[in-house]
């Protein structure tokens, strides 16, 4: 779609200082010499208007030529994909067909009844009844009690060592793989592991609960979720480069990973734990699993759309897929005194990081912009803020895998929200 489809200004058009502008395009160059990445797209926009949407470096080599990076590159979501479908939950919510708390057996009834695991020295020692059933709100939150295979050995708690190897064991997919299965057949795995902990007592970052509630979708809409996606909220919102599969013909323009930031492309999967987490899946022959936990890809200009629906609480030029008071939901603190001690150590909203304070909690480096300014990334180098305070919208778009660029794209974000001057 590219730039053409927006309005874009000159940034004091909007309240935003230029020369502080050009500060990311210092950084960038700064990064790509330094091999932080490849390629990037830094998009920012104020009161709906663009002000900044620049791409930098390579997308991609081809036979020994250079692919530069554009702003209608294609780039994997990955876990942007997780807000998504948080909005068709919400959607779904709204509209009185599910309650928030609702035991997610109600619409999926082999989850009811479920079992904790309780481990001492890394081995499962029983499986005890769990003091309530999971609901729609604590998959939402991420705190039903549900872990990653990725996850393996890589905290503290024994349980680690053993509810990821169940998964894994059982045949559970969890990561950045696109095999011949679908949401149903993988979920009904997933109804019979147990819990690492009780539904509401931990927060833990995992893309089962997120696959959880898109069946959940395709069981209350009759849709599968693709569908679901592209008839409520993509073709709505005019998001029309926004792909679980990205058709053969626009594969050219979807940028590469790059092992950490330097100049040789990724093409294999990475283990993670017993997670396998690789680019390939954009490729597969198989286009079934239909992943709302990480696998969108799309352009920036199309994520910016989704992005300014949710800053305008639920509505883009003229179009209202979401209520204020969903949005509301999905943007405040829903974990209350938890954490996502995993990752950004701020607090969590449904499928979105919230910053509370002035600053980032102490120690973490998830500096957004100011006080309730929400946001989330993916595993591949992309990442997007909006501040409703200063009523933007910052999307960095990068190439390396395993959020290589997290750091980088967190200056950036800081730097776009030092240029708002009024």
């Amino acid at each position: 779609m590219g730039t053409a489809s927006y309005e874009q200004v000159e940034p004091q058009d909007v309240g935003v200082s230029a020369p502080y502008l050009a500060n990311i395009d210092r950084l960038q160059q700064r990064y790509l010499a330094e091999d932080a990445y490849q390629g990037s797209v830094v998009l920012v926009a104020r009161h709906g208007k663009l002000c900044y949407f620049k791409a930098f470096g390579k997308a991609d080599e081809v036979d020994g030529e250079v692919v530069p990076m554009a702003t209608d590159s294609i780039f994997r979501l990955a876990s942007m994909s997780k807000v998504v479908a948080a909005v068709a939950v919400m959607q779904l919510f709204e509209q009185g067909r599910i309650a928030l708390h609702e035991p997610i057996s109600t619409y999926l009834p082999a989850f009811a009844n479920p079992k904790v695991a309780v481990v001492k020295d890394w081995q499962v020692t029983q499986l005890a009844s769990a003091d309530r059933e999971i609901t729609i709100h604590d998959l939402l939150s991420m705190t039903a009690g549900m872990t990653n295979t990725w996850w393996y050995r890589m905290f503290e708690p024994p349980v680690y060592g053993v509810v990821p190897q169940l998964y894994k064991d059982a045949g559970l997919m969890d990561d950045l793989n696109a095999p011949p299965i679908t949401l149903e057949s993988n979920i009904e795995i997933l109804a019979q592991q147990p819990l690492i902990a009780q539904p509401g007592t931990m927060f833990d970052y995992s893309n089962n609960s997120v696959d959880t509630l898109c069946r959940m979708v395709e069981v209350v809409s009759g849709q599968d979720f693709d569908s679901y996606l592209r008839e409520h909220i993509f073709t709505p919102l005019g998001m029309h480069e926004t792909w679980f599969f990205p058709p053969a013909s626009e594969h050219h323009r979807i940028a590469a990973v790059y092992w950490g930031g330097r100049d040789e492309k990724q093409t294999e999967g990475s283990p993670l734990g017993h997670g396998l987490l690789g680019p390939q899946y954009t490729f597969s022959e198989h286009q079934s699993y239909f992943s709302g936990a990480g696998g969108l890809h799309g352009t920036t200009a199309d994520y910016f759309r989704f992005a300014q629906m949710l800053l305008g609480r639920g509505e883009l030029d003229g179009v209202r897929v979401l209520s204020p008071s969903s949005v509301a939901l999905m943007t405040t603190n829903q974990i209350g005194d938890l954490r996502n001690w995993q990752l950004t150590q701020n607090k969590w909203g449904y499928m979105l990081d919230i910053q509370e304070g002035v600053n980032a909690p102490a120690g973490s480096l998830h500096y957004l912009g100011g006080p309730g300014a929400y946001s989330w990334q993916g595993f591949f180098s992309t990442k997007f803020v909006n501040n409703p305070a200063q009523d933007t919208v910052i999307l960095t778009m990068s190439t390396p895998g395993f959020d290589g660029a997290l750091p980088h794209n967190l200056r950036i974000v800081a730097a776009a929200a030092a240029a708002v001057l009024d």
